[in-house]
This record gives C-alpha cells, structure tokens and sequence, in this order.
C-alpha cells in the first residue's frame, strides 16, 4: 500500500512540474549604451536580440525562474558587439489576475562576445544585473529591463555596457 501511495504521490508531483515547464521563442529590440569611467562614449543605439526561453513556476506563491539564451546585438554609433547571453531570472506574479499578469524580472546574465566592430583589446566575457518588468497574457509575455553590465570590457578604459530591452516571449 505504501508503494502504490508513493507511486502515486510521485506521479501527480511530475505532472504538476510538467503543468509548471514552459518554453518559448523571444525577440526584441536593445537600446545600448557604452560608457568608461562614468562618461558616456557612445550615443544610445538600436539593435537587436533573438533566442529561446524557458519558464518554471512555482504554484500558489507566483515565484518562479525564468532562463533565456539570446544571441544580442548591442550598438552605438560606430560600434558594436554581438552576444550569446544568457540571463537568468526569478520572475514574480505579485497579484494572481487571471486574464493580464504583472511580472517582476530580476537576476544575473552573463554573456559571451562573439562578433565585436569598432572596438580593440576586448575582453569577451561579460556580466551583470538586470532588473525588468512586464506583462503575460495567456502564452505571451511583452517585458521591459534594463542590463547593467558589472565586467570591464576594455582592458584599458573600463568600458562597460548598460542596455534596455523590450521584448516578447511567445511560450508553447
């Protein structure tokens, strides 16, 4: 008896995992920033960010994680690096509103510089904090963050990239 009752115990906890996992296609456009030395460098630009992501909820408390991997492209007025990023989130529902839900994004991302123009001695490696915020409606989620890069990009200026994205993840 007790093995048919862990049986079934285990067997409702993977299928309230599975109702929780969700994974989806994301897009959006960067408004980045170059700075050095809490001077500006480079004037905002516009670029681009592509990539996957998916999403764990935690039921009845509205906490969860919410793990992406983009391939971004951030840009100032002559140069530009392309990164594979991967930002990890916690996300919050703070209020459990059916139809349009409120989320709250915050966490690390790091990235990996793989196509860089306008820039010389490099570093590849970069990291951060992002803090965001947005909306879901039924399987889309239109959010809004803010990157602020922590590495010095430049081994001799202290170049740091800050960007704000906005975005939409459409989850299957």
């Amino acid at each position: 008896m007790k093995k048919v009752l862990l049986i079934l115990v285990t067997c409702l906890f993977i299928g309230s995992i599975h109702a929780q996992l969700r994974f989806g296609v994301k897009a959006g456009v960067n408004f980045s920033k170059f700075s050095a030395k809490e001077q500006v460098l480079q004037a905002d630009g516009a670029a681009w960010q592509i990539g996957l992501a998916s999403q764990f909820k935690i039921p009845l408390i509205g906490l969860g994680i919410q793990p992406e991997l983009l391939y971004s492209v951030n840009q100032g007025d002559n140069n530009s690096i392309g990164y594979f990023t991967v930002p990890l989130n916690i996300r919050w529902q703070p209020l459990p509103i059916p139809i349009i839900k409120p989320v709250i994004l915050a966490g690390p991302y790091f990235g990996y510089a793989v196509n860089f123009k306008g820039f010389d001695n490099i570093k590849r490696f970069d990291w951060g904090i992002g803090l965001g915020a947005g909306v879901e409606i039924w399987k889309l989620q239109i959010e809004g963050r803010y990157n602020w890069g922590l590495q010095n990009l430049d081994k001799i200026s202290r170049l740091r990239n800050n960007v704000f994205t906005l975005s939409a993840i459409y989850f299957f």
